[in-house]
């Protein structure tokens, strides 16, 4: 074989070295990519293609040739001229439309040098509403929250008397004995009250075998005459051998939590007890029996003819609602700037009195998304509820908002302030329970007599198994036994000099 035929074209590409980086210089746009164009003589014309271009010598075929081409390229390339700027047109030809080399020479800032089409405006804001300038002012002072240090309105007594405490079963088949029993063998409770549990024999014996707690007993009483300081006190409201289904509500256990309750009221009525601690009910299997009944709160209110405010307390927070237990399709329409103003001022009362706070700070959530968003989302903010917290403006509290709720507890807004009021059910005691369930006591602000109960409910699935947990129960009676004693305190502080001095006569 020849050189000539090693060393031809199409054996190179097929796969010599040299080929192949040919190749490469080709599909990356190298220097090579020029090689297939025809050569310019000195006079810049194409040069004559010879007769015998097929051989191949001819064709360049032989590494000395390739070589030769390159060089003979390199030798009639012309050298680079340096372009000189372009110098701008003379105000007489216009700058209107572009050179050649300002044509070339756009890229992607082409738009940069354009002169604007027409006249440049000069755009003014129309003046700003009164009320949103009033509404944006209200935001800022919102966020003004650095209140004095608090303190407490008095200091507690070197030496208290002992509070009588009632406490009530609850729903038959729940967790209402389980945690009566749990907490009342403590025997240090009966150091700082006298309980008195209002229910059977036959129900305590029936919880205390579930729960294998056959060692505790009761002080049984069937009248209040019978009630013994430090002792656990039962008075047999019915003699009746009542059916217990644990963990299943029926007509006969919610009839007979409602014996309970009634009988707690008749005696705080006649002031044979200081307080009372109710255990959780089922709402429902008594609403079948008593037209109208919604729980706890309102049965007291009813029975004691007060205006009362639920109050869910722990360390960490206090919260109280406008509305109670009602649908949330019937919340806005139930709102009003005097049911909002009443509320404040029971809150405000009960803080001082119940809870000891010298100036009540207060804040007001509300009830739409983003507090209405300046009335985008809702009118009741600024039709309802911003006049009932200027009505309820004193000098003896401070009552701030409305604020949007998600913000409110997201910031840590909560810690700022003594109590908040939410205007429904759930927009304030979801932030709650989740702070402080099983730590949280239901206190009844406004009643005639003090009123706690725990922060759940009935938990029938737990019913019997001796696994409830007692501690918000516990708490719920130690927070009776202090508000009655800051209760009484304020009472004493609070009373008319003037008789104060006619009854040490």
């Amino acid at each position: 074989m020849s050189d000539t035929q090693d060393q031809s074209p199409k054996q190179a590409i097929n796969g010599g070295d040299n080929a192949s980086k040919d190749q490469n210089r080709k599909r990356r746009g190298g220097r090579n990519r020029n090689n297939n164009r025809k050569p310019k003589n000195e006079e810049g014309s194409a040069s004559q293609k010879p007769a015998e271009s097929n051989t191949p010598e001819a064709s360049g075929g032989s590494r000395e040739n390739n070589e030769g081409n390159r060089n003979r390229k390199s030798r009639n390339r012309k050298p680079r001229v340096e372009r000189k700027p372009q110098e701008p047109k003379s105000s007489e030809q216009g700058t209107d439309n572009p050179t050649e080399g300002e044509e070339r020479g756009r890229g992607r800032n082409r738009n940069k040098s354009r002169r604007p089409k027409g006249p440049v405006k000069d755009v003014k804001a129309s003046e700003i509403n009164p009320e949103i300038k009033k509404e944006m002012n209200l935001r800022a002072e919102l966020s003004d929250v650095d209140f004095a240090p608090k303190e407490l309105a008095h200091e507690a007594p070197s030496v208290l008397t002992k509070p009588t405490i009632g406490i009530t079963v609850g729903d038959l088949n729940g967790i209402g004995m389980e945690v009566i029993i749990k907490t009342l063998e403590n025997t240090g409770i009966l150091d700082l009250c006298t309980p008195v549990v209002f229910g059977s024999a036959r129900l305590a014996s029936y919880h205390r075998n579930a729960i294998n707690k056959r060692e505790f007993n009761f002080n049984i009483c069937d009248s209040f005459d019978e009630v013994r300081e430090g002792k656990n006190n039962l008075i047999n409201v019915w003699e009746d051998n009542v059916e217990i289904n644990l963990g299943t509500p029926t007509d006969v256990s919610g009839a007979y939590a409602l014996k309970s309750i009634d009988a707690a009221i008749a005696a705080a009525k006649e002031g044979k007890i200081d307080a009372i601690v109710t255990a959780p009910i089922n709402k429902h299997n008594i609403a079948e029996a008593v037209e109208g009944f919604s729980g706890h709160t309102g049965h007291l209110a009813s029975a004691f003819e007060n205006e009362v405010l639920m109050i869910l307390s722990s360390n960490q927070l206090n919260v109280a609602t406008a509305t109670g237990h009602i649908p949330i399709s019937e919340v806005a329409q139930s709102l009003t700037s005097e049911k909002i103003t009443k509320a404040i001022d029971i809150l405000k009362h009960s803080l001082k009195r119940d809870f000891g706070k010298v100036k009540p700070t207060i804040a007001v959530l509300g009830l739409n998304p983003h507090a209405g968003e300046m009335g985008t989302i809702g009118k009741e903010e600024q039709e309802v509820i911003v006049p009932a917290i200027e009505a309820a403006q004193s000098k003896d509290a401070i009552v701030k908002g409305p604020y949007p709720a998600d913000g409110f507890f997201g910031q840590g807004y909560d810690t700022k302030f003594d109590a908040v009021l939410g205007m429904y059910h759930d927009q304030v005691l979801v932030p709650f329970k989740a702070i402080a369930m099983g730590s949280g006591t239901n206190f009844t602000a406004g009643l005639s007599t003090v009123r706690t109960s725990p922060d759940h409910g009935t938990a029938m699935h737990l019913a019997g198994a001796g696994t409830a947990n007692e501690n918000s129960f516990r708490q719920a009676l130690f927070n009776a036994i202090d508000i009655v004693h800051r209760r009484s305190m304020f009472d004493e502080m609070t009373i008319d000099p003037l008789k104060k001095q006619k009854e040490k006569r």
